[in-house]
């Protein structure tokens, strides 16, 4: 796995940025336009970008399967929110690793108010790192990530770090 030297840069000048300012810097809103289209068909584009991603449901369901369900995207939002941060405090503190996987389980009860009760995540990294790096990595990438620190508000969440195959550390 790979991280370009430009990236490396670029982010660590953002996130020393962000670090110095923090206290100043005021919130951001992020602006997202979704279209229904037949059945369970939406899609969905980020304002100012000409990315267009869609949900769907399974076959199954009714769906065409043109996209993950909201239920899928909502649960992988957590993943792909840390592995940024991953690469945010990697790219600071020069921490390399060969791979990086994670895989993220959600409960959900069917009685109204329907919602998750509990979503966990299990992170399996592979890298030459010491176990200490790796274990304050996944933290400050949990610790970091939006996503995580939302649904914590609202439903247990916890993870299970793993290095080498070694489970290293506990979130909560």
């Amino acid at each position: 796995m790979k991280i370009d030297d430009d990236v490396a840069e670029k982010t660590k000048r953002q996130m020393q940025y962000v670090m110095a300012h923090v206290d100043s810097l005021p919130p951001r809103t992020i602006t997202v336009h979704l279209q229904k289209f037949d059945n369970f068909l939406t899609s969905a584009q980020r304002e100012g970008s000409d990315l267009e991603w869609y949900a769907d449901e399974a076959k199954e369901r009714g769906g065409s399967e043109r996209g993950p369900s909201p239920l899928s995207y909502f649960l992988s939002s957590l993943g792909f929110c840390q592995f940024v941060h991953y690469v945010e405090h990697s790219s600071l503190e020069g921490i390399k690793f060969d791979s990086l996987e994670m895989k993220v389980d959600g409960k959900i009860i069917m009685q109204k108010p329907r919602r998750f009760t509990d979503v966990s995540y299990e992170v399996k990294i592979t890298s030459s790192e010491t176990d200490d790096n790796i274990k304050k990595l996944a933290r400050e990438a949990a610790e970091d990530c939006y996503v995580t620190n939302t649904l914590k508000r609202s439903c247990n969440v916890s993870g299970l770090v793993y290095h080498n195959g070694v489970k290293i550390d506990e979130h909560h």
